[in-house]
């Protein structure tokens, strides 16, 4: 059973395609707890239950043997459920929730000082991960060392890559010339250098793919700067990859010291032949964007790289680069993790 916040919204395609890969091999259940604010339209059956009673009440008609959801914030809600009623759970964690300023401090040797600085989110979610009914969480690689030093037992991580459908993404065919930038609409994405970016290369096309959000103050700042970046309508995620192939480059901005983790839009560009540029934010993404992208610390590195074709060598590497965030691959995963579930032989037989 999944119990969500704001399923279906369609800045969080992880959850929706995460969701789609299980449900071929599982009977599953979805329960949002919020309601989207900007739903898409093809999604699976879901339930909207705000109320605490209520949720109990689905798990208790669904009889479920894993609760799982997403972000670490949920561990509380999923926690309390598990041991009311003694279902095992699991949460797949994101970047907004794994990644935090750790400022050392003289008295960090002590415990209880360690756990005051922690994010209340963490503080929560700690001793609930590492009680005997959580089967586990996945997360980025990258943070994993960050939930340990939190005091997250590392036997119950388990490294894995962003939930990205590569098989609906995968197209070596040809792409066109356009320049893009896709993501939700908030302020750690920093889309405003994307604007910036295009009035330094006005003889190229520069389309935004802005969800929700802040992108009525992007279009002003767009209007002041005098940009000819071209805002695009929300798309729906199936129709998505016909979009990518418009474009020659991905060019995905995000601020310094912002929690921006390890986007699904880089697996999605590489698998669909557009090159990836992505700004340097931290060391780790060299290990995402791999050997076929580009990471920038300035807009003039940027307009140097976009100016260029996309190296043919470097696209083939982006191909199978991309296959590391495939859920079709990796949903093997959160398998693993739920046949710890039950004893039941039904359960190991749906997953063997």
């Amino acid at each position: 059973m999944y119990i969500v916040k704001n399923y279906p919204q369609m800045s969080e395609t992880y959850i929706k395609t995460e969701i789609e890969a299980v449900a071929e091999r599982c009977d599953i259940s979805v329960l949002a707890t919020r309601k989207a604010n900007l739903p898409s339209k093809n999604h699976m059956p879901f339930k909207l239950v705000e109320d605490t009673s209520a949720i109990r009440e689905a798990i208790e008609e669904f009889h479920p043997d894993v609760l799982h959801s997403h972000w670490l914030n949920s561990v509380k809600i999923l926690g309390k459920f598990a041991r009311k009623l003694n279902i095992p759970f699991t949460v797949r964690a994101h970047s907004f929730d794994s990644i935090w300023q750790e400022n050392k401090s003289a008295f960090d040797f002590l415990p209880f000082v360690r756990s005051f600085r922690l994010p209340s989110r963490i503080r929560r979610a700690v001793s609930l991960i590492n009680d005997e009914l959580c089967l586990g969480i996945l997360a980025f690689p990258f943070a994993r060392a960050r939930l340990e030093r939190a005091g997250i037992r590392g036997d119950k991580i388990v490294d894995c890559y962003p939930v990205v459908n590569y098989r609906r993404f995968h197209d070596e065919s040809p792409n066109g010339e356009a320049i893009m930038n896709v993501g939700a609409g908030i302020r750690k994405k920093k889309m405003e250098d994307f604007i910036e970016l295009s009035t330094l290369a006005p003889k190229l096309q520069f389309n935004l793919y802005a969800l929700g959000y802040n992108v009525e103050q992007l279009r002003q700042f767009s209007i002041d700067k005098a940009s000819a970046v071209h805002f695009i309508s929300p798309i729906e995620l199936e129709d998505m990859p016909s979009e990518y192939k418009k474009h020659r480059w991905l060019v995905y901005t995000a601020a310094k010291g912002g929690r921006v983790g390890w986007p699904m839009a880089i697996a999605e560009a590489q698998a669909s032949g557009v090159g990836v540029c992505m700004a340097n934010i931290r060391p780790d993404l060299r290990e995402y964007v791999g050997p076929a992208g580009f990471l920038y610390d300035s807009l003039s590195q940027v307009l140097e790289i976009i100016s260029k074709p996309f190296p043919e060598e470097l696209r083939e590497m982006g191909f199978e680069h991309a296959k590391k965030s495939d859920i079709f691959s990796h949903r093997a995963s959160l398998f693993k993790l739920w046949q710890k579930a039950s004893s039941a032989h039904s359960v190991q037989d749906s997953l063997s």
